[in-house]
């Protein structure tokens, strides 16, 4: 049986619930916020890495045709590294800039928040885990498992190497599955509203977070896994 969330002085038990994480900008920060560190550490000029999403306030033409629907949040990303490497970003040794940039050794990716909040459910025994499209595609799973924040996620849910991919159903249906939990006990945090409102439909708890704000999807999500 899996722990509760903590003993309730009028004898009733709270259910059980558990922690679901996208990865890109949710526990780990946006290639956005990362760019300037990256540029400055590698001496390129700034901008050779071109976009920067909602910081760039609509001038990010790759990100408006995501947003329009024309290029997927995948194509998106390598689009833009793409870009940036023609215009002399190093790669570092690694197979593409999206790599290069997060696990350079000055930079720390990690969004201190959703650690937090890693820890915190943690220590009152909730479970974790991870619900991403492109974590091992992107970091590959040496990098993400040498991570100090892996062994707070019991179960990882890759469309990478599962195959199905949000905000396809069946990923919902097959993440649900793997944590054995009723889809109304698992909290949800993504920053795609896609992928949220599909976590949603499948009838989990889902919060979106916006990268510019990100602070408030880590508190709502604390809330509602009774952990403020």
């Amino acid at each position: 049986m899996l722990p509760m969330a903590g003993p309730d002085p009028t004898g009733y038990s709270p259910r059980v619930t558990a922690l679901l994480l996208d990865v890109g900008v949710v526990l780990l920060k946006s290639a956005w916020e990362i760019a300037d560190d990256f540029e400055r550490l590698t001496g390129i000029p700034p901008r050779t890495i071109p976009g920067r999403g909602p910081f760039d306030g609509g001038v990010d033409e790759l990100w408006q045709r995501h947003l329009a629907g024309e290029l997927t949040e995948r194509d998106y990303w390598l689009g833009n590294a793409d870009i940036a490497v023609r215009r002399g970003a190093p790669l570092m040794g690694q197979p593409h800039l999206m790599r290069a940039m997060f696990q350079h050794p000055d930079i720390d990716p990690a969004r201190p928040e959703a650690v937090a909040l890693l820890r915190a459910c943690k220590a009152a025994g909730l479970t974790t885990a991870i619900f991403s499209n492109e974590l091992m595609d992107f970091q590959g799973r040496a990098w993400v498992e040498s991570q100090t924040w892996f062994p707070l996620f019991d179960l990882v849910y890759d469309a990478t190497e599962q195959g199905i991919r949000k905000p396809d159903p069946a990923a919902y249906a097959a993440v649900i599955d793997t944590v054995g939990m009723p889809a109304d006990r698992l909290v949800f945090v993504d920053d795609n509203p896609a992928y949220a409102l599909a976590g949603e439909r499948a009838g989990m708890q889902s919060v979106l977070l916006d990268v510019l704000h990100p602070g408030a999807a880590f508190d709502t999500a604390a809330h509602l896994l009774g952990l403020d």
